[in-house]
């Protein structure tokens, strides 16, 4: 009888989880219902999350699209984002676009991969780096990717269609479509002795 009534509480608490996650999407949407557009059936788990800024950034998520457990995506400067349909994120993922990112269909991102649009300035000896404003650039990925886990990408790179990047790489520079991206490190092991 315990183990029924423990099976009924993490259900009805499952349910109304789900119905607060969900609210909060949509009163993200009623705020800024020009800056913030999503289609039917996107999930997200615990601690996901969208921030703005005060310009006019854009955020736009396709349907189908599955965050997992916290994912944060982050618009300003008046950036502009569009992720496609289907596409998957894994734990701890994070878009930061200051500028323009585009992620096409069918996506699928490993635990901790990163995106950045932007990049400090830092020429200027005289003043400190983070008074100096950004570089910025565009992110474009296709359809059908696959990024492994703790996969970064840089700005001024196009990602093309069916791409393989394997886990710990950093995306500096454009991929061609129907590639595989990896590392190349060999592992040192010696002896304690």
């Amino acid at each position: 009888m315990l183990r029924f009534l423990f099976r009924v509480k993490r259900k009805i608490k499952n349910i109304v989880s789900g119905v607060v996650r969900s609210l909060t999407l949509y009163e993200l949407k009623i705020l800024y219902p020009k800056r913030i557009s999503f289609q039917s059936k996107i999930n997200y788990g615990k601690s996901f999350s969208i921030s703005l800024d005060n310009s006019a950034s854009t955020v736009t998520i396709g349907s189908g699209v599955q965050f997992r457990y916290n994912c944060q995506v982050r618009s300003g400067m008046d950036g502009r984002l569009i992720i496609g349909e289907r596409s998957f994120f894994n734990n701890n993922c994070t878009i930061n676009c200051f500028h323009d990112i585009t992620i096409g269909n069918d996506c699928q991102f490993g635990e901790g991969v990163k995106f950045y649009d932007m990049n400090h300035k830092y020429k200027d000896n005289n003043r400190m780096i983070s008074e100096q404003g950004y570089n910025k650039g565009r992110i474009v990925v296709g359809s059908n990717c696959w990024f492994g886990s703790n996969v970064v990408v840089l700005k001024d790179v196009t990602i093309g269609d069916n791409v393989i990047i394997g886990a710990n790489c950093l995306v500096y520079a454009s991929i061609p479509s129907n590639s595989v991206v990896t590392i190349s490190q060999s592992l040192v092991v010696k002896n304690r002795n």
